[in-house]
């Protein structure tokens, strides 16, 4: 069985396009819980992996709105606390 998020620990980053080419956001939840949406995708998993670490859990990134979720690999992202 594949490893699923623990909605309690792990954050979610979701790409959300807008109605106009070229808007487009990142949103980072915690949970259910929206914390904020950024511009680029590199800040936005910095950032989802800084929220991750503060609450000892993974990092997931879903590509569609009810896509599924694959976990992202922490090793690749520069400002994490835990390397």
């Amino acid at each position: 069985m594949p490893i699923q998020p623990d909605l309690d620990r792990d954050v979610i980053v979701q790409h959300e396009k807008g109605e106009t080419p070229g808007d487009e956001r990142w949103v980072i939840f915690a949970g259910a819980t929206r914390h904020m949406a950024v511009m680029q995708p590199n800040g936005a998993l910095v950032l989802a992996r800084l929220l991750a670490d503060i609450r000892q859990g993974r990092v997931w990134l879903r590509h569609e709105h009810l896509g599924e979720l694959s976990p992202v690999d922490h090793r690749g992202l520069l400002g994490c606390s835990c390397c």
